[in-house]
């Protein structure tokens, strides 16, 4: 295009902006309303804006305007109307009004200032003010960042653009000016939303982690776990396994609770919530985590493991917009397994039956004879995983959000739904959200807010414990002769197991999956309202009020093959048991809170308030036994009366009710120096009468120092300010009746005295431990020190943390007299320690007009420690509960260690023929003089002998049996480093987003593993690769021979074996073999958007178009053996065991981002 042809363009353009000023259709009616608030409102009706001094123009002025189609410079005439000394022209779409100067004045001599703005990455900014400094004239940037103004000579210009600092530079003849404005820190400084209020986070003085809308909105997903994992530091988000409704668990520093629940307050727009997994992410406008006591306190007796603050996205005023989001997902199987094939299956199989029978007659009933095993290698190998986690499932996730209002009312309405199908057959999830938040101003003064969220969500399958994991692995690859043939019920022949099941019977993990029926509903209505009135400037009261219902039913049925047919009494016939739940909780909460500046130097923000919570469950629960055996499911579970009766209970739970008062203050003094004070008092009912009221003070401090004046010579740095902080807070997760004894109706033959008859009967409700009337909160010290800085104008941002947290107080098992009838009872008496350090650094590496990228980095050290246990003790075992294990305990806490600290044996390989002296006569190995003797850990038909895997000897005792006393720690399951990191960027329409979680340093007790190395509740079991010929030691030789009573072959034979033989191990048992290092770095999101052009859609309508990609658990690197490392983390008195869990898929998504 020639210079001709542009000249002709621009000023077409220029003529087309200059006529519509005068043609554009604009109607307004308002009476008595400032300028000011006349400028909005034109501004909201038509784009246009003002550009004037304040000097110059009186906003406060009183107007009434009516227009009817009238033109922008009719409407702007009666905007200043009554102000004749003002004069105005248009440019684009700003008005720039000036004050018009006196006749016969005399003027100086005019230069013409000409120049361009640009930013630090050198882009023209379009749209940046230029005014003649001291007056009104002035001139708006053009699209290249250009001005042209005329100017009296030597005239100071100010150059202004929102969110960019105000520059001042001199305005020369002839020269041209080279601008460039820099971003303001202050007026682009985010809100972050603390205890009833929000503070900008400059102005924080304690240590809080905060997502935003946006960051949430680049991870594809319907959990909010999924996209907060990693992203802030100390705060570990993961949740159980990958099912779909597994549980989202959070833990924020580690956690200092032993006994009681280690899960932060939720709290959704200030209502508390059980967890995250009901909100749509599409909802939610930011996350805010309060990490310590002088941010928890205002929370008192709910604050002492974090706050976790979820806001979702307020209305806002404006033309009515339509958003829609929606996404199609695809899993798969993220990782297998390695299980024996058919031929290694079945050499496994002759083997056991050699040695446990000392004859092949069983198996080759089954599999035939052993000159034909190669045959094996050419058959078909099922791999069961492939039949119950092989597919892939689709999810659908579509949100619709509309909002608009004007400046009396404004709306925000949200309906998502998401049906997810699950990588476990048969499991399903499906969720509908609707939210709406409707703001109107009352009065002047008075405004009613209120929101209304109305949520249901069905759970599909009964996952794992209807179709268990393990037992998948394990399930034989091949049934041998009997593939395919079909089972006749009167053959005595027929090929049995080793519970006299056919081979070929249809009750394969899939069949298993079909017999465990199981869904569950849940609907829930949330109704929150809230009158905020401002009382005079600066002093602001607000009443809230919100209630919760919530139903859920439970529904389960097991068919006539199901193991629980199958049980004592039960027989082999099918049954059913439903469970309905209801809870409603309230709350009720009013703040005053009074802000103001004195001297433009002392800024103070006071809040008073109080608080009421209250919140109760019911519960029903009924079952029938005995059900046809053709009866179905839905059949069953509509009438109970097809069955037998079997079971029914109901109870309320006692209320739980919490009564507070709280304050808080803060100070600033010139933006430098911070003050935060904060106390509070609860009252619960959790406690006894005298004992219900708790005190949590908590205070901090802070210092800006790039705000001291001898900072200023140091340009480089833009922020840095120095934090410290102090506080208490209390932990009220605890059992309602801990402190007084209840009673509850029972039903069963248990009751003394009443033989086999059942009867109804009352029994204490805790079995367990006595009550103690003087029980109190646990309470957490928190003290922190920390440090936010920015260099380089914030193009690399970042904070570092110190904490130390002490939790005392702690509910314990103490031991107590027998004649008491308990042997424990809890009480407040031990204590915990976390110590560590976070560091979070964000950059923005490019920023250009088409090319921008980001980086953010952030890393968490956590060390935990026992400080204390009950009176006199110093260590507290406990067993995890796994069915046939041996031991008393395989955890345990002891006074200066880590809590999670996983016991047990250390493996030293396995036992070989030089261990033994062999009696050819009676054919027994004896084990030779000192070497340690692990014969206590054989049973059943394995006789202790050479390929039985050995323990090392670790305790005193002169005796060479290895014992219990031979336990030690096997492995710690705190992670040492957890963080995340990631970059984000676009170039032109194209973005993109890739973020990595990680932990390292952790362990985990893989009792999978152990399932599939051993005999363990063996039935035709299949076994891992690592039980290959190749690897382990071996009792047959190629030939079939068995020549476990050969010394000289069975050392030949084994000359190579890498481990023990998979039949030694005959019980569950702790060892060293089972516990492997968790760390991993995972590849969370990966994400890659287009956006279309904008002028490809105006003529439908459509603001913008986004359409993207992402995948999801796209690679995880580690050296653990199983599914995924990263299972129940933190959690429970036995944490980290990997134990028939769902494990996690990858995911594949395609979506579309469409605003109207």
């Amino acid at each position: 295009m020639g210079n001709f042809s542009k000249a002709v363009l621009i000023a077409s353009v220029a003529l087309c902006l200059h006529l519509s000023a005068f043609s554009q259709d604009i109607s307004l009616k308002a009476k008595q309303i400032t300028v000011k608030e006349a400028i909005e409102l034109l501004k909201e009706k038509s784009g246009y804006s003002f550009v004037f001094s304040s000097a110059d123009v009186n906003t406060n002025k009183r107007i009434s305007i009516s227009t009817d189609k009238a033109t922008i410079d009719d409407v702007v005439k009666q905007i200043l109307q009554g102000q004749n000394n003002l004069t105005y022209e248009i440019q684009n779409k700003r008005i720039i009004v000036k004050k018009i100067q006196p006749e016969g004045k005399t003027k100086s001599k005019r230069v013409k200032a000409i120049g361009k703005v640009v930013d630090d990455a050198g882009e023209p900014i379009i749209g940046a003010t230029v005014r003649e400094q001291g007056t009104t004239n002035g001139a708006v940037t053009g699209i290249d960042g250009s001005f042209s103004l005329d100017v009296t000579d030597n005239a100071n210009l100010e150059i202004s653009y929102i969110g960019y600092e105000t520059r001042k530079v001199k305005a020369q003849q002839g020269k041209k000016l080279d601008i460039t404005l820099r971003e303001d820190a202050n007026v682009l400084d985010e809100i972050v939303v603390l205890g009833y209020g929000n503070i900008r986070r400059s102005d924080v003085t304690g240590s809080i982690a905060s997502v935003s809308s946006e960051s949430i909105s680049k991870v594809a997903s319907a959990s909010v776990a999924d996209a907060l994992a990693g992203k802030m530091a100390g705060v570990q988000i993961t949740t159980t396994d990958g099912a779909l409704d597994a549980e989202i668990s959070v833990r924020v520093r580690g956690g200092g609770s032993i006994t009681q629940d280690n899960s932060p307050l939720f709290l959704v727009d200030g209502f508390p919530v059980d967890d995250l997994s009901g909100i749509p992410p599409t909802d939610i406008e930011s996350i805010d985590v309060l990490k310590e006591a002088s941010m928890t306190a205002i929370y008192g007796a709910r604050g002492a493991n974090g706050v976790v603050i979820v806001t979702t996205k307020n209305p806002k005023m404006g033309k009515t917009t339509v958003q829609f989001n929606s996404y199609l997902q695809m899993r798969t199987l993220a990782r297998k397994i390695p299980v024996m094939n058919n031929y290694e299956f079945v050499m496994a199989e002759y083997e056991y039956q050699m040695i446990r029978k000392g004859s092949d007659e069983g198996f080759i009933k089954n599999f035939g004879y052993y000159d034909d095993i190669d045959l094996y290698k050419y058959t078909n190998t099922t791999d069961w995983q492939d039949e119950i986690l092989g597919g892939n499932p689709l999810s659908q996730y579509y949100n619709i959000t509309v909002n608009g209002g004007n400046e009396k009312t404004k709306f925000n309405l949200s309906y998502t739904r998401n049906k997810d199908e699950g990588q476990l057959i048969g499991s399903g999830l499906t969720r509908n959200n609707i939210n709406l938040k409707l703001n109107h101003q009352l009065f002047k003064n008075l405004k009613l807010e209120t929101n209304a969220t109305y949520r249901t969500r069905t759970i599909d399958g009964a996952g794992t414990s209807g179709t268990n994991i393990v037992t998948a692995l394990r399930f034989r690859p091949t049934n041998g002769l009997s593939a395919g043939v079909a089972v006749d019920p009167d053959d005595d022949e027929e090929n049995l197991d080793e519970d006299g099941n056919s081979l070929n019977q249809k009750y394969t993990p899939v069949e298993e999956n079909k017999q465990n029926y199981r869904k569950r509903d849940e609907q829930a209505i949330s109704l929150k309202a809230a009158l905020v009135w401002d009382v005079i400037k600066g002093l602001q009261f607000r009443s809230e009020y919100g209630i919760s219902t919530t139903h859920a039913n439970d529904n389960q049925f097991y068919g006539p093959l199901s193991s629980t047919a199958s049980a004592a009494g039960m027989n082999n016939m099918p049954s059913a048991k439903r469970t309905k739940n209801h809870k409603e909780s309230y709350r009720l909460a009013n703040t005053l809170t009074y802000r103001n500046s004195f001297n433009k130097s002392h800024n103070v923000n006071i809040m008073l308030g109080q608080e009421i919570n209250h919140a109760q469950n019911d519960n029903t629960f009924m079952s029938a036994k005995l059900f046809p055996v053709s009866v179905t499911a839905e059949a069953a579970l509509e009438n109970f009366a097809l069955g037998t009766p079997n079971q029914s209970t109901s109870y309320r739970s006692a209320p739980d009710r919490t009564s507070s008062f709280f304050g808080r203050a803060l100070y600033d003094y010139k933006n430098r120096y911070y003050a935060t004070l904060t106390v509070r008092a609860d009252g619960s009912t959790k406690f006894a009468p005298g004992k219900q009221w708790g005190y949590f003070p908590a205070g901090s401090i802070a210092w800006r120092i790039s705000n001291e004046k001898w900072m200023k010579p140091i340009r480089f740095i833009s922020d840095l300010k120095l934090r410290a902080s102090y506080g208490l807070a209390g932990n009220n997760r605890i059992g309602n009746d801990l402190w007084h004894n209840i009673y509850r109706v029972y039903s069963g033959t248990s009751a003394p005295a009443f033989g086999n008859e059942e009867y109804n009967y009352y029994q204490f409700a805790d079995q367990t431990y006595l009550y103690d009337p003087d029980l109190k909160w646990e309470t957490t010290i928190t003290r922190n020190i920390g440090l936010d800085f920015g260099f380089f104008r914030n193009r690399l941002s970042g904070t570092v943390d110190v904490y130390w947290n002490t939790t005392k107080d702690l509910l314990v098992p103490s031991i107590i007299p027998n004649s008491s009838g308990y042997s424990r009872q809890m009480t407040n008496v031990g204590q915990t320690s976390n110590k560590g350090v976070e560091i979070s650094l964000d950059a923005k590496i490019v920023q250009t007009k088409n090319f921008q990228l980001s980086a953010n980095f952030n890393v968490a050290f956590n060390k935990n420690k026992v400080d204390k246990l009950a009176t006199g003790e110093t260590e507290w075992k406990t067993k995890a509960s796994l069915s046939n294990w041996y031991g008393t305990y395989n955890y345990k806490m002891e006074v200066g260690k880590s809590m999670g600290l996983i016991y047990g044996f250390v493996n030293d390989g396995f036992y070989k023929v030089d261990d033994f002296d062999f009696d050819a006569t009676t054919k027994k190995w004896t084990l030779k003089p000192g070497v340690p003797d692990n014969s206590s850990f054989s049973s059943g038909n394995f006789s202790f002998k050479p390929g039985a895997m050995k323990f090392k000897k670790l305790s005193d005792s002169e005796s060479n049996l290895i014992t219990e006393d031979d336990m030690t720690v096997i492995g710690d399951t705190n992670p040492k480093v957890t963080g995340g990191f990631g970059l984000s960027g676009n170039w032109k329409n194209l973005d993109f987003t890739a973020f990595f979680n990680y932990m390292c340093d952790f362990d985990v007790l893989n009792v999978n593993k152990l399932y599939l190395h051993s005999a363990v509740r063996r039935n035709y079991s299949n076994l891992s690769t690592d039980m290959n010929l190749a690897n382990r030691f071996r009792y047959v030789d190629d030939a079939g021979v068995n020549v476990s009573s050969d010394p000289v072959a069975l050392a030949a034979l084994n000359e190579n074996a890498k481990t023990y033989s998979w039949m030694s191990v005959t019980q569950g048992i702790t060892m060293t073999d089972l516990v492997e290092d968790g760390s991993f770095l995972r590849l969370s999101t990966l994400t890659v958007g287009y956006t279309l052009p904008k002028h490809w859609l105006q003529s439908l309508g459509v603001k913008s178009l986004r359409l993207y990609f992402s995948g999801s658990n796209l690679f995880t690197i580690t050296g653990y053996s199983g599914y995924d490392p990263e299972v129940n983390i933190q959690k429970g008195l036995t944490p980290g065991i990997d134990n028939n869990v769902t494990p996690r898929s990858r995911v594949y998504t395609v979506g579309v981002n469409l605003n109207f």
